[in-house]
């Protein structure tokens, strides 16, 4: 059944969206220089209160699980890297501009089905790097970005579609019906917000992991971890539908099926961690 719209979202008003922080931009700036040092990083920060308190909550919660207190922006940047700390003023800052979303979408199931992929994304990745592991669960924090666009600059359509149609999020009908999809709509605010290249391709193309080039790996993981989540009904992001894995994705993760129940039951002790992690995250400017 068609489900063309007559609300079209009108792509012209993604330029409206809210600009990203001044630290933002110039975080991504100093980040973008390869001379740049933690200390110069880490000032920049500082110059943000809430921000650097958020910072060493998060450092010394137990999703880190560092051994001693880490008592220093810098000391926490040399721990988790000039990138995750980028990552993480992203992730704030994203976390409090849209902390409000319309009835259409209940943010608190929203962020933690984002938080659910983002835990199994770096399960999935166990036997990789720490900093891959780190950066994959950011880019399944933030993957669905893009349909709290839809929320922003149509909520009477994201209703329309997602929640009296209950619309299988088939990426052709939302562009059907939007006139573009979650994952484009994403990427335009991923721009708009200096996003780095491994998490912008994770919003653009992670039901499309096949395109994300260089950072196939990493969108492999979300894409898989996003449907693990929809199965399991881990959070809602305003989905119904469960699709089938791409099968060159689940080759790239280098992981066999027996493996899924200890993935499940990492990413169950994460999930429960990465709640404290929101908490920290949303906190308001005051905190």
């Amino acid at each position: 059944m068609s489900v063309i719209s007559k609300k079209k979202l009108d792509v012209t008003k993604i330029s409206e969206l809210p600009s990203p922080p001044g630290i933002v931009q110039n975080l991504y700036n100093l980040i973008s220089d390869e001379d740049a040092s933690s200390q110069e990083v880490a000032r920049v920060v500082e110059k943000d209160q809430a921000f650097t308190a958020r910072v060493l909550r998060l450092v010394n919660s137990p999703f880190y699980g560092f051994s001693r207190r880490i008592v220093s922006v810098e000391e926490a940047i040399t721990m988790l890297g000039m990138n995750a700390i980028h990552q993480l003023l992203l992730a704030t800052s994203l976390f409090n501009e849209f902390r409000n979303g319309s009835d259409s979408l209940k943010m608190g199931e929203f962020w933690q089905h984002s938080f659910g992929v983002g835990a199994i994304a770096k399960q999935l990745l166990a036997k990789k790097g720490r900093d891959l592991r780190n950066e994959a669960f950011m880019c399944g924090i933030l993957h669905d970005i893009g349909r709290l666009v839809f929320i922003r600059l149509n909520a009477d359509g994201f209703q329309d579609f997602y929640r009296e149609r209950k619309a299988a999020t088939d990426l052709e009908r939302e562009e059907e019906y939007f006139g573009i999809n979650h994952q484009e709509a994403g990427g335009f605010l991923a721009q708009r917000w200096y996003f780095p290249p491994s998490i912008s391709s994770s919003i653009r193309y992670h039901h499309n992991p096949s395109l994300a080039g260089k950072h196939s790996l990493l969108v492999s993981a979300v894409h898989v971890a996003d449907i693990i989540c929809h199965a399991m009904d881990i959070g809602d992001s305003g989905c119904y539908y469960v699709s089938y894995f791409d099968p060159e994705s689940w080759k790239k993760l280098e992981i066999d099926y027996s493996e899924i129940g200890s993935v499940l039951e990492k990413s169950g002790r994460e999930i429960e961690e990465s709640e404290q992690m929101m908490q920290q995250l949303t906190v308001n400017k005051a905190g």
